[in-house]
């Protein structure tokens, strides 16, 4: 799998206060890429047709929201809400991520983008699923992948968000729809944005292939791990012809926006499933606020990459956590699976 950064998000897209999603994400990725001679190539955002851009997104969100948006990038720096900024360039480098996103995705691309801002959590009118905001997103990059998966004749598309936070705008847009939707998240009783609880499983056409599986705070890499081996058997039963991933590095430990303690063992074995899958993927970078930019990024991208490695667990979880967890997931699983062909 090729890792491709887009040079303009290390410096575009840049808050006027100290915020969380900055420049300065990217930037330490390519550092910590490049200190483990892992490669990546970088693309430019100047040649990508804003105007196209423009019409993707009109696929993805209602054209109330899109229009929403270009009007307000008149008024930049602004705030969408308390979350989310807009500033000079922020609409150029979102429209351009999301565009990358399902171009990738249109020709069956094997990639792992690495650009800003994240999206998971716009959903078809910008706050998704009665949110209380975007959560630092502006255009559904994963939707967009989804999308140009869509365009290219696939219908078997598999979502997986390993974000700490619930990808409620993705699983909105999707919610109605057979497309099997895997979002592993922290507990929403105790996390942004407070949406995807087990048995938010579907509707209409999409019921039963929307699986939430929740990790209680402090949960380490022994319990997840354990739930990825259960989504092997899921994952391999739906047999997908493509794979869209929301990558979120923000439940290693000590992030600051979650608390999770997962560490280079769990991301590693993220990885390694998407390579074991082998099939077409456009992985997006989503959220990652501290050392898992770092230290996660370069585990998983080792286990995309298929370079061995023995990470040991680092991190575990109190064993009455633990097992709460397990039993959740798997009446999750054992409901959904006979939807799932």
């Amino acid at each position: 799998m090729e890792i491709v950064v887009v040079k303009e998000s290390t410096y575009m897209h840049k808050p006027t206060v100290e915020h969380p999603e900055n420049p300065r994400r990217i930037v330490k990725i390519k550092s910590a890429l490049a200190s483990h001679d892992l490669k990546y190539v970088e693309v430019s955002i100047e040649k990508v047709d804003i105007e196209e851009a423009i019409k993707i997104s009109s696929k993805i969100h209602r054209k109330k929201y899109v229009d929403y948006i270009m009007e307000l990038s008149s008024k930049t720096p602004t705030f969408i809400d308390e979350d989310t900024y807009m500033s000079e360039n922020s609409l150029k480098l979102a429209l351009a991520t999301m565009y990358l996103s399902y171009t990738y995705a249109l020709s069956n691309g094997h990639v792992f983008l690495v650009s800003r801002p994240p999206g998971h959590h716009v959903g078809l009118n910008g706050r998704a699923m009665g949110a209380s905001t975007q959560g630092f997103c502006i255009f559904n990059n994963a939707a967009a992948a989804v999308q140009g998966f869509m365009d290219n004749g696939l219908r078997k598309i598999l979502v997986l968000d390993f974000d700490a936070h619930h990808g409620n705008g993705t699983m909105e847009i999707f919610y109605r729809e057979r497309i099997l939707q895997i979002d592993l998240h922290q507990d929403p009783d105790t996390l942004y944005p407070h949406t995807g609880y087990p048995d938010e499983i579907g509707e209409g056409e999409g019921y039963g292939y929307k699986l939430n599986i929740i990790l209680t705070p402090g949960s380490g890499d022994d319990v997840f791990v354990e739930l990825l081996n259960n989504m092997v058997e899921v994952a391999k039963k739906y047999a997908p012809e493509a794979l869209v991933v929301s990558a979120g590095f923000d439940a290693f430990e000590n992030d600051g926006l979650a608390d999770l303690n997962l560490t280079e063992k769990s991301y590693y074995s993220l990885g390694a499933l998407i390579r074991e899958l082998n099939t077409p993927a456009v992985v997006i970078l989503e959220g990652g606020y501290g050392v898992g930019l770092q230290r996660g990024v370069v585990a998983f991208s080792k286990g995309l990459m298929g370079v061995k490695e023995e990470y040991p667990v680092l991190t575990e979880t109190p064993s009455t956590q633990y097992r709460r967890i397990i039993d959740i997931a798997r009446r999750v699983i054992e409901k959904t699976s006979r939807f799932i062909s």
